[in-house]
C-alpha cells in the first residue's frame, strides 16, 4: 500500500508543475516494429523475449547523434536501421573523398537509397560532439546522463493463483502479491560509458519476505566502457551480452529473424554489449573485454558464471550418487513453491573468445566457446531429441567471414561442436542499383550439432536438424513505392517434437508500400507458411504427417493529420488449415490507433480500440501496441472480443516523465480466461501500469 501512495503522490506533484516543453521521446521506427511482430509470428511465442530495452541504442543515438564523419562501421551498424552494404558505402566514401559537408551528400553515395537515408537521419549528424576525441574518465562520470525508472503494473481481476485455497484443495498458490515492480538506474556518457542496475519483481513473487527477504526477485548490474584507450576497445563488467559471427555458437540477446525488411538478414553489431533487460537467463555474468592489436586485429575474451533455474532430479539411493537436471527453466518466474525449488539450482560457467581481422573490405573471425555445468544435464531422451546435448560440458568453435566487393557483400559462419557435427550458414547481399537489392542465404545444420547459446537466422532457433534456402528482395520502382518479398524453403532431416518423420516447409511474404510525402503510408502484405506436424486423428501406431498452412493478409494505413496527431489503422485476416482433417480456423483483427504528441505541450497520449474475432488460438494475430516508454507490448489477439488501451504521458520538465496506462480486453465467447493459476473467472482482463522516469 505504501508503494501505491508514493506513486500517486508523485503524479499529484507533477500535475502542479506548469512548464511547457517539447516531448522529445524517441518513436520506434516502423521497420523495427515489423521486426518484432514478425519475430513473434515466426516463433509462435508471445513472451519468449523481453523487448523493453531492445531499441535502447536508438534512444541514445537520438539524443547523442553519431558523427558520420567520425563513426566506425560497427557503430553505424549497431543502430540496426541500415545494412552493411549502405553502411560500408558511407564509411568508405568518407575515407576516399573526405568529410561530408552536408547530409544531402548521402544521396550521391552508391548503394545508399532514399529509404536508407530516411531511417538514418534521426540518429546521425556531421557536426556531432560524438567523435574519437579522448575524454577522461572523470569527465564521463561527472558530465554523463543519469536516468532512473520506476514502474508498477497489476492485473485488476483476481487470478486463481492469488485466491485462497478452497476446502480440500491442495494445489499451490502464488506466494507474493499481484504487483509487478521494475526499477532501473543507468548512468551514461554518450555511447562510451554506461553503468547501472536493474531490479524486478514479477506478479506473484514475494517482496521483502519469504524467498526474497532482501527485496526484489531479480537483480542485474553492469559497467560498460567503449573506446576508453587505443588498446581497450570495449570492457564489460557484471551483466553483458555477447555476439559471435552469425550466431551459430553464440548470440545472447535478441536475434532478428525473417521480416518484411526482406534483405536485412545479417547479424551485426559489437561483440560485447551492456545488458539492461529483465530476461533472467539469456546473458553473461562476469567480465569481458575487447583489445585492439594494431590497426586491423581485435581480440575479445570473456568469462561468465551464472546461476540458472533448472528442473532438478534428486539422487536415488540405488542408482544416482549426485543430483542431475533434466531441463533449463527460462520463464524467470518464482511464484510458487515448485518454481522456487528450481530457482538458481545449477551453475553454468562459460568462457569464450574470438580474434577478428578487418581490412580492405574483408573481415575474418575465429571463435571459441566452452560451457560447463556443476551438475550433469540429463534430458529424458526420446527418438526425436536423441541427438541433443546431454552431459556437463560442451565445446564449440567456429570461423566467420564477411567480404564486401563493390556492390556484393558475402558473409557467413561455419561451426563445429565437440562431437564433430557441423553447422554452416552462408549468404550474400547484392545492391543491383539504388532501387534493387537481393539477399540469398543457405543454411545446413547437422542433426547432431549441439549448442547452448546459438541463435542464428533460420526457421527454428535451436540451430540443428535443418537445411534451407532463403531469397529476399527489396525493390524501389518509383519514388513513392516500395516492394519487399522473400521466400524461404527448408527441411528437417530428423524427427522433431510432435513430428515423427523428416519434414519440410516453406514460407513466403510480399509487401507493397506506398508513401505520400512522409505524411501518409499504406501497405498491403500477404504471408503464407506451410509446416508439417503429426496427424493425431488417426488410430495408428505411427502418426503420419499432415500439412499445416497459415495464411495472413494485412492492410495497414497511417496518416499524419498535423504535427501533433497521427492515425493508424489495420485490418488483418488469418487462417489456419490442417490438410488431413480439413479443420480450418479463421479470424480477423481491426484496430484504430490515435497518437497525440504535440510539440509545445507536456501532455501526450496514444490509444487504440481493436475488434478481433478468431475461431481459436491457431488463427491468432500478433500486433504491436504502444506502451509506456521503453516497455513494449505485442499480445496475441485470439477468440472473440474487443480490446482497448490508453497511454497518458505528462512531461512537465525536461527531467521528469510520468505515464499511466490502462488496457482492457473483453471476450464475447469466454466465461473463463486463461487456465491454471492464471485463470480469471469472467470475460474481462484489465491491466494498469504506471511509470516515472527521471533524468538528472
Amino acid at each position: 500500500m505504501k508503494f501505491y501512495l508514493i506513486l500517486l503522490s508523485s503524479f499529484v506533484f507533477a500535475l502542479q508543475i506548469t512548464a511547457q516543453i517539447t516531448d522529445s521521446t524517441t518513436v520506434v521506427p516502423e521497420a523495427q516494429i515489423d521486426i518484432v511482430e514478425d519475430f513473434l509470428n515466426n516463433t509462435d511465442a508471445e513472451n519468449g523475449f523481453d523487448f523493453n530495452t531492445l531499441f535502447e541504442n536508438l534512444e541514445v543515438a537520438s539524443s547523442n547523434k553519431l558523427n558520420l564523419n567520425k563513426v566506425s562501421l560497427d557503430e553505424l551498424l549497431e543502430l540496426g536501421v541500415i545494412d552493411e552494404l549502405p553502411a560500408s558505402s558511407i564509411v568508405n566514401h568518407i575515407k576516399k573523398y573526405g568529410k561530408l559537408l552536408t547530409l544531402y551528400e548521402l544521396q550521391t553515395i552508391d548503394n545508399v537509397s532514399m529509404e536508407d537515408i530516411k531511417v538514418l537521419l534521426p540518429y546521425v549528424d556531421i557536426n556531432s560532439s560524438l567523435d574519437d576525441v579522448r575524454v577522461g574518465l572523470g569527465t564521463m562520470l561527472s558530465k554523463g546522463k543519469n536516468e532512473f525508472f520506476l514502474r508498477w503494473s497489476s492485473i485488476l481481476e483476481d487470478q486463481r493463483g492469488f485466491l485462497p485455497l478452497e476446502d480440500g484443495e491442495e494445489s499451490q498458490r502464488f506466494l507474493g502479491s499481484k504487483d509487478r515492480i521494475y526499477s532501473r538506474f543507468k548512468h551514461s556518457y554518450e555511447n562510451r560509458l554506461s553503468y547501472g542496475f536493474t531490479l524486478e519483481k514479477d506478479a506473484g513473487e514475494e517482496f521483502l519476505n519469504g524467498s526474497n527477504p532482501n527485496g526484489f526477485d531479480f537483480y542485474s548490474a553492469h559497467i560498460f566502457g567503449r573506446n576508453l584507450t587505443n588498446r581497450i576497445k570495449t570492457i564489460a563488467i557484471g551483466d553483458f551480452s555477447v555476439r559471435f559471427g552469425q550466431g551459430l555458437i553464440l548470440n545472447s540477446g535478441f536475434g532478428r529473424g525473417k521480416s518484411a525488411d526482406a534483405v536485412r538478414i545479417k547479424r551485426n553489431g559489437s561483440t560485447l554489449n551492456a545488458y539492461t533487460s529483465v530476461a533472467e537467463n539469456d546473458f553473461m555474468r562476469g567480465i569481458g573485454a575487447t583489445f585492439g592489436l594494431g590497426q586491423n586485429i581485435e581480440v575479445t575474451v570473456f568469462g561468465s558464471r551464472l546461476k540458472r533455474d533448472a528442473n532438478i532430479v534428486l539422487p536415488d539411493s540405488t542408482d544416482l550418487e549426485e543430483f542431475t537436471f533434466t531441463s533449463l527453466q527460462t520463464s524467470g518466474l518464482h511464484r510458487t513453491e515448485s518454481e522456487i525449488e528450481d530457482r538458481k539450482a545449477i551453475t553454468q560457467n562459460t568462457i569464450g573468445g574470438n580474434i577478428k581481422y578487418q581490412g580492405n573490405g574483408l573481415k575474418l573471425g575465429a571463435n571459441l566457446l566452452y560451457n560447463s555445468f556443476d551438475q550433469s544435464f540429463d534430458r529424458n531422451l526420446q527418438e526425436f531429441n536423441k541427438f541433443q546435448f546431454n552431459g556437463d560440458q560442451l565445446l564449440n568453435a567456429s570461423l566467420d567471414y564477411s567480404y564486401l566487393f563493390r556492390n556484393v557483400h558475402f558473409f557467413g559462419e561455419t561451426a563445429m561442436s565437440d562431437n564433430g557435427a557441423v553447422a554452416t550458414l552462408n549468404s550474400f547481399l547484392i545492391g543491383l542499383d539504388r532501387k534493387t537489392s537481393i539477399a540469398l542465404s543457405y543454411r545446413n545444420f547437422d542433426k547432431r550439432y549441439q549448442s547452448l547459446n546459438a541463435n542464428a537466422f533460420a526457421e527454428t532457433t535451436s540451430v540443428n536438424n535443418e537445411s534451407g534456402l532463403y531469397l529476399g528482395l527489396e525493390l524501389l520502382p518509383f519514388r513513392e513505392w516500395k516492394i519487399n518479398a522473400y521466400v524461404d524453403i527448408w527441411e528437417h532431416p530428423w524427427l522433431r517434437f510432435n513430428i515423427d518423420a523428416p519434414s519440410t516447409g516453406f514460407e513466403y511474404l510480399a509487401r507493397i508500400t506506398y508513401t505520400k510525402k512522409r505524411r501518409s503510408e499504406l501497405y498491403a502484405q500477404v504471408r503464407v507458411e506451410r509446416k508439417q506436424r503429426n496427424n493425431t486423428s488417426l488410430e495408428t501406431v505411427f502418426d503420419p504427417l499432415q500439412d499445416l498452412t497459415r495464411t495472413q493478409f494485412r492492410l495497414h494505413y497511417k496518416a499524419k493529420i498535423n504535427s501533433a496527431i497521427e492515425l493508424r489503422n489495420r485490418l488483418e485476416f488469418s487462417s489456419f488449415t490442417e490438410s488431413a482433417t480439413g479443420v480450418e480456423s479463421v479470424g480477423y483483427l481491426l484496430y484504430q490507433d490515435v497518437i497525440f504528441r504535440p510539440r509545445s505541450s507536456p501532455f501526450s497520449f496514444t490509444s487504440r480500440i481493436a475488434l478481433f474475432d478468431t475461431d481459436d488460438f491457431n488463427s491468432r494475430i500478433f500486433a504491436f501496441e504502444n506502451d509506456l516508454l521503453y516497455n513494449f507490448s505485442i499480445p496475441a489477439y485470439f477468440n472473440k472480443g474487443i480490446r482497448y488501451y490508453i497511454n497518458l504521458r505528462y512531461k512537465p520538465t525536461r527531467s521528469l516523465t510520468m505515464e499511466l496506462r490502462l488496457s482492457q480486453t473483453k471476450f464475447r465467447d469466454l466465461d473463463v480466461i486463461s487456465s491454471g493459476l492464471n485463470e480469471i473467472q469472467g470475460n474481462t482482463r484489465t491491466e494498469v501500469k504506471a511509470q516515472i522516469r527521471y533524468i538528472f
